[in-house]
């Protein structure tokens, strides 16, 4: 039994007296009469009718709460008839009231129905002795009357509907006033008992109060959520979300668990939630069953980290009761990636071993982090604790062998294996019988040695030859010994392990500076190669980095013996480049790739944006001077490629490096010499500016290159020649022919004002534009020199105009010349006599 201890008041009028009702005793709290009347009063259940039988009679209950600056209070009301009568003869009815302060039952609950048997017991001097001795809140007595009235589906309703507003249950009428408290009971049940202090509810109702949250009545409130107590599994309506999933949520606990667990467990959350956020009740429900719950999350892929990892700390994952659904969240939790302390100690927890789901989680993360070139250092520190390292590596081993995957992954598990391994001990054996086999991974990982730590390099070469045969790792030893040499013959064996060995032995020289030790006879090999095979070997190249110039020559040299363009001219060492590039192309070994060799750097000569880069400029002469001292049958392409690129940037011919190259170059290949306007004006670009195309005009001129020659080669050319563009173009030339090549203005004139005329009698159309684009320019090109004039001929007075003789014979040869234009016509328009 549990002592309560609670305010009373007790309400009616004395029996033969016309007075109204008031409070007749009250006390035990610190609530005086005034304030039960305005309790009472606030929580007024209507009139009752005078008939003592029906769905209306009295006894009336009601629920109550009552909050002030002291705390909250439950309240219960009991509404009944008394035997007497007032001076009008109307029978008197008797309001019993109890006040309970919430805080005692945060420890110790108790329901609806021993607080009314204990107001029951109030008399007019307060309760009788023992009257709040109360038992224990029973879980079982609710779940018994749940199940023997089958009242489960509309007591789940009512609690869930709760949560959004008030609710009116109709239909009840033969129920009596202890069932209907019975069912109130139930339904407060099914909410945290920590709800009660904003719970009312009342056994019947007659009238609009709407304090009363939930209520017995005739018809419903406005506004209330409508229960008929003939449907015996209501539902709540879809616009009320939260209704919907704290019902469905209570049949799913219930189904998982059962009614008696999920009862008892709301009655344990007395913490009073009078400020709580309704959502927040769903909530505690849900954590009832929230093992059960993120596992089936889990299951679904909709789980977040957090909540696992929120499980499985709590230790409330053991509230599952097969070891298999542990091991399912903690693999859930891994590969959300959760903390790995916790997934450690819950791993040392379950005794989880190899194999298992979470290890597949494991090395699948680990693996995934590899594929993605991300870090997996901190899953391998969770295997070393865990004692596992050697599987773990052995997995990633093991898995790299896809070629799909490409060579990324297989270099990542090799770093993974070198930083994780000791050779010195040979401490992972499960690792090392997964390299049986795999050469890439082999390459990858002797390759990606550190060349500083030559004892380290020594252990695993000696470790790896009892794994690995001798034509694989011989290459490699090469690198590191400066007195040895690959031939044809052994690169030959050593690629037969695959293409992405050839790669991965590539990259490593690259990276020790030691690639033209193996240039030779890589160069014999990729071109020996089928075409379908060469491409793809070379793409691997894409991801070698070379840290100097000589090794950039060799991949460069590499591609292009190939007949593949050249990546690394912007090499920072130009001088090694080209000393390297100079002694490749050179070799006798070799002198048959020249013609592969010439004809790629033809192609990639034909983007001529290297010609506005000096540096790139004495790059490519310097190529191209290595290669026309060697046979092929391309070098005369590759001295016209160079000339090509004063087509993009006259100004390259004015530099010093092309100054030295030229006249020998043109010495050499005198056909070139003698076609390089052809040359150039046939390669003049779309987008080439008007000054460019006029500079090659003026200097084609100046060499004797007759218009229609000179049109002809500029049409040939991607330059878009049109009206506009070809006078500006003839205007450049003029000014540059007068001031670069001091040929006498009337001379520079005369040759423009040919080109425009051929241009202008050779097309049409052509005729038309430039007719167009002269006029455009006729007005400001003869303004400007007359206001000229007129600015050097003004008196000091600047009222009057004093001209030389000589300007005066200069304006009337223009005026002539102006009539002779308008067939004889005077400067005003008039025909002479």
């Amino acid at each position: 039994m549990i002592g309560l201890s609670a305010g009373w008041a007790v309400r009616g009028k004395a029996p033969g007296s016309y007075d109204d009702y008031g409070i007749l005793g009250s006390g035990g709290s610190d609530f005086g009469a005034d304030d039960f009347t305005a309790i009472l009063d606030r929580y007024t259940l209507g009139n009752p009718p005078p008939e003592r039988g029906g769905p209306e009679a009295l006894p009336w209950i009601s629920l109550t709460e009552v909050l002030d600056d002291r705390g909250s209070y439950l309240g219960v009301a009991i509404h009944d008839w008394t035997d007497a009568t007032d001076a009008a003869g109307r029978p008197i009815v008797r309001t019993r009231y109890g006040c309970f302060p919430y805080d005692q039952f945060v420890q110790a609950p108790v329901s609806y129905a021993s607080l009314v048997r204990a107001v029951s017991g109030l008399g007019a001097d307060g309760f009788a002795p023992n009257a709040l001795d109360v038992p224990a809140y029973a879980p079982e007595d609710i779940v018994r009357d749940i199940e023997d009235h089958n009242w489960l589906g509309r007591a789940a309703t009512t609690a869930a509907l709760l949560l959004e507003g008030p609710v009116t249950i109709v239909g009840a009428d033969d129920l009596d006033h202890l069932v209907r408290l019975r069912f109130l009971d139930a339904v407060a049940a099914l909410l945290p008992f920590g709800w009660r202090p904003r719970f009312t509810a009342a056994t019947w109702l007659r009238g609009g109060n709407s304090t009363i949250r939930l209520t017995f009545a005739y018809h419903p409130r406005p506004g209330d959520f409508e229960l008929d107590w003939r449907v015996t599994e209501p539902q709540p309506p879809s616009d009320a979300p939260l209704s919907l999933a704290y019902a469905r949520e209570l049949r799913r606990t219930i189904a998982h668990r059962s009614l008696l667990e999920v009862v008892a467990y709301l009655s344990r959350r007395c913490d009073s939630m009078v400020n709580v956020d309704p959502n927040r009740i769903y909530d505690l429900l849900v954590d009832l069953d929230r093992p059960a719950l993120v596992l089936d999350r889990v299951r679904r892929n909709e789980v977040d980290a957090s909540e696992v990892a929120a499980l499985l700390e709590s230790g409330r994952y053991k509230e599952l009761p097969r070891k298999s659904d542990h091991e399912l969240l903690l693999a859930a939790l891994i590969r959300l990636g959760g903390g790995l302390q916790s997934v450690q100690a819950v791993w040392h927890e379950l005794g989880v071993g190899v194999p298992s789901e979470p290890w597949r989680a494991v090395t699948g993360e680990v693996l995934r982090r590899v594929r993605n070139a991300e870090d997996a250092t901190p899953y391998l520190h969770l295997a070393e604790a865990l004692g596992h390292t050697d599987e773990l590596l052995a997995e990633v081993a093991g898995s790299s062998r896809d070629p799909r995957l490409g060579l990324a992954p297989v270099q990542a598990a090799a770093n993974l294996i070198a930083r994780w391994t000791d050779p010195f001990t040979a401490n992972r054996p499960s690792t090392l019988r997964a390299l049986r086999g795999h050469s890439t991974l082999i390459c990858a990982l002797i390759g990606d040695l550190d060349a500083g730590d030559v004892r380290r390099e020594d252990a695993w070469l000696d470790l790896l030859a009892g794994f690995a045969p001798d034509d694989l790792l011989h290459p490699f030893r090469v690198l590191r010994v400066s007195d040895m040499t690959v031939s044809p013959q052994e690169i030959g064996a050593f690629a037969k392990h695959g293409a992405d060995c050839v790669a991965l032995l590539v990259g490593s020289a690259a990276r020790r500076g030691r690639l033209d030790r193996l240039a030779a006879v890589l160069i014999r090999w990729v071109t020996g190669l089928p075409a379908s095979e060469r491409a793809g070997w070379l793409g691997r190249l894409h991801d070698v980095q070379p840290t100097q110039g000589a090794d950039a020559a060799v991949l460069d040299v590499l591609r292009m013996s190939a007949g593949q363009p050249p990546v690394h001219l912007e090499a920072a060492d130009r001088h090694a480049y080209t000393a390297t590039f100079r002694q490749l192309v050179t070799d006798e070994s070799l002198r048959r790739f020249s013609s592969n060799i010439q004809h790629a750097l033809v192609e990639h000569m034909r983007d001529l944006t290297w010609a506005h880069d000096p540096d790139q400029v004495a790059m490519l002469l310097a190529l191209t001077e290595a290669l026309c001292a060697v046979d092929g049958q391309n070098r005369s392409a590759i001295v016209e490629a160079v000339v090509r690129g004063r087509a993009a940037n006259p100004d390259m011919s004015d530099w010093p490096v092309y100054g030295r190259w030229w006249p020998d170059a043109a010495a050499r290949y005198p056909g070139i010499a003698a076609d390089e306007y052809r040359t150039v004006l046939c390669a003049v670009p779309y987008d080439a500016p008007v000054h460019t195309v006029g500079r090659l005009i003026a200097e084609a001129t100046a060499r004797g290159m007759a218009p229609m020659t000179l049109l002809r080669h500029l049409d040939a050319s991607f330059w878009p020649i049109t009206g506009p563009a070809l006078l500006a173009a003839a205007l450049e030339a003029r000014m540059i022919a007068m001031h670069r090549y001091r040929d006498p203005q009337g001379q520079a004139d005369e040759a423009m004002r040919l080109l425009i005329k051929t241009a202008h009698d050779a097309s049409e159309n052509l005729g038309r534009e430039l007719r167009d684009a002269v006029d455009a320019r006729l007005l400001s090109e003869l303004t400007f020199p007359l206001n000229l004039t007129e600015a050097t001929s003004l008196t000091p007075s600047q009222d009057e105009i004093e001209i030389s003789d000589r300007t005066r014979g200069t304006l009337e040869a223009a005026e002539s010349k102006i009539r002779s234009l308008q067939g004889r016509r005077t400067i005003l328009g008039r025909r002479k006599n």
